[in-house]
């Protein structure tokens, strides 16, 4: 009778991650995807989506990343489907994987899942793509910039006159360290194009300096510009020196007497004329208009073509083509520092102002000559000879008169024309002559690299800012000028102003050629000199008869 009334003894409590039944003695393992968190469980609980749990465990863990558990009591997660990626504790893969950036943010995660490959695109050349990347978050590294964060399109910051490091200081990209709140400020005020920027650079590939009247050296400074008087005044000086020391310079060749002087004076006089002689007997003059010719037109295909001819050609003549190209507006007139309106306007009417005042020169001494003859004494017979003419000044001429006395002039030898015979006007006339020569050289080096600048209106630098897979957009910003955006309000004027300068330079040149070798046709035809054959020697001089018209067709090739 002992023990009668003892409550009979109880089986020990489940431990952790186990569970035991009632009245059972044997406590089992929770099997995959249950946990018991608690002692003494009859029965295990499932574990959420998103995790999941292996035998005999005590709590759920959450899905790595790249995996998932979309249902309860998952005993493992399942890895996501390529190129998608979660984040831990996933119950499903809606986001795309490392080196994938998810297209569009709008749309539903379930179609993601259905169709990934759609929606996850791999990660654009030069970007970095960490997990859960979008079009919008794309990392664009340092030495890089787009021009929309709708675009996937990079482009590498170039150097623009700078070493290999300009473009990497410039654009800094996206890749921000932690502690760069400064910058980070900068971004949220500034357009999604130049958020990719170092401070202090704004624009397309971050060229443009945002400091005011600030331009860009070096491809990685900005520094200030120089008042626009001085510029003027270094332009007009520049001009008038050239203008001076070629006056003075044909005014000593024109000096006889000077070459039998002794010293240095009469020594470099010979020594020209023994160069003139060589330059003559060798045909210099075609291979350097062909030389010039060429490299002007090559050094265009960069700025205006965005191409170029292979490195093997150009390597080692490329500082001899900046030369030759004659454009010195990048040294005067910077591009921030001026609007290209006002930078066209002085590469055009500056050489076209040095060749007028070249003509007037020209007009200023026949002029002068011809009041010093009409205060010199006369002889009788002069004067009788003179009456006639006088008459013939003092009456009012026409316009069509004084061309066709101009004309004829131009169309005879001036050495057998009287002097006293020829009027103030053809005077004039023969004055444009003397200078020809000089005017049309100079009309020959200008004219290529003074085009250029003007077709340099039109030439535009594209930036796709379309996302992939939708039609085409591009912004273009003017080469010459990043400020101005092709195709705007902005940009119509300066087009305007450049059809303008291509009547007055390409086309103005050629009609000019053509007409001038049209008036010597008959002359050349009958191997007659005149004035104006002489004058413009230029332009048929290395050429057969039969082809002496060939200098206009190779100015508008």
């Amino acid at each position: 009778r002992a023990g009668v009334g003892r409550p009979a003894p109880q089986p020990p409590p489940a431990d952790l991650g186990h569970f035991a039944t009632t009245g059972s003695t044997e406590q089992k393992p929770c099997a995959k995807g249950s946990y018991a968190a608690t002692v003494g469980l009859a029965e295990c609980a499932s574990c959420d989506p998103g995790t999941s749990s292996g035998t005999g465990s005590d709590s759920c863990s959450e899905c790595a990343v790249g995996s998932y558990a979309a249902n309860p009591g998952q005993g493992e997660c399942t890895r996501c489907p390529h190129p998608l990626s979660s984040g831990s504790g996933g119950v499903t893969c809606s986001i795309c994987k490392e080196g994938y950036y998810l297209l569009s943010t709008s749309v539903d995660p379930n179609d993601i899942w259905m169709a990934p490959t759609e929606h996850c695109k791999p990660c654009p050349p030069n970007a970095f793509c960490p997990t859960n990347t979008t079009l919008e978050t794309l990392v664009v590294p340092q030495g890089y910039w787009r021009a929309s964060s709708s675009s996937a399109a990079l482009t590498e910051c170039r150097s623009f006159g700078g070493d290999g490091e300009a473009g990497k200081t410039r654009c800094a990209g996206s890749e921000l360290d932690a502690g760069d709140a400064s910058r980070r400020r900068m971004m949220e005020e500034v357009s999604p194009s130049d958020e990719y920027c170092a401070p202090g650079f704004y624009g397309p590939e971050c060229r443009l300096c945002v400091a005011d009247k600030h331009h860009l050296v070096d491809g990685d400074t900005c520094r200030d510009c120089l008042p626009l008087g001085s510029v003027v005044g270094r332009i007009a000086g520049a001009v008038l020196c050239v203008f001076v020391a070629c006056g003075i310079a044909a005014w000593a060749y024109s000096k006889k007497g000077w070459r039998k002087k002794p010293g240095y004076i009469g020594r470099i006089l010979r020594l020209v004329d023994r160069a003139v002689v060589f330059y003559v007997g060798m045909g210099f003059t075609p291979k350097l208009k062909i030389l010039l010719g060429f490299y002007q037109v090559c050094i265009v295909l960069t700025t205006t073509y965005s191409a170029r001819l292979p490195i093997e050609y150009t390597s080692w003549t490329d500082k001899l083509a900046e030369a030759i190209s004659i454009d010195w507006t990048g040294f005067l007139l910077p591009a921030q520092c001026l609007p290209f309106q006002s930078r066209l306007l002085a590469v055009t009417i500056t050489p076209a102002s040095l060749i007028a005042l070249l003509l007037l020169t020209g007009i200023g001494l026949r002029i002068h000559r011809r009041r010093l003859r009409a205060r010199a004494p006369r002889s009788a017979s002069q004067e009788q000879s003179e009456k006639g003419n006088a008459v013939v000044e003092e009456e009012e001429v026409s316009v069509v008169t004084a061309i066709t006395l101009a004309i004829n002039a131009m169309n005879e030898d001036e050495s057998k024309v009287s002097a006293s015979a020829i009027p103030w006007y053809v005077e004039a006339a023969l004055g444009l002559l003397d200078f020809m020569p000089a005017a049309l050289i100079l009309i020959f080096c200008f004219v290529t690299s003074v085009s250029a600048s003007i077709f340099r209106a039109w030439s535009c630098q594209a930036y796709t800012i379309s996302p992939p897979g939708e039609s085409l957009k591009e912004v273009e910003y003017m080469r010459q000028d990043a400020s101005v955006e092709c195709g705007t309000d902005e940009h119509k004027p300066i087009t305007n102003l450049a059809i303008v300068f291509i009547v007055l330079w390409p086309i103005g040149s050629l009609v000019l050629y053509t007409l001038l070798l049209a008036a010597c046709y008959k002359p050349l035809k009958k191997k007659t000199r005149t004035a104006l054959t002489r004058a413009t020697r230029f332009l048929h001089r290395e050429y057969v008869l039969t082809y002496y018209w060939w200098e206009a067709l190779e100015l508008a090739r």
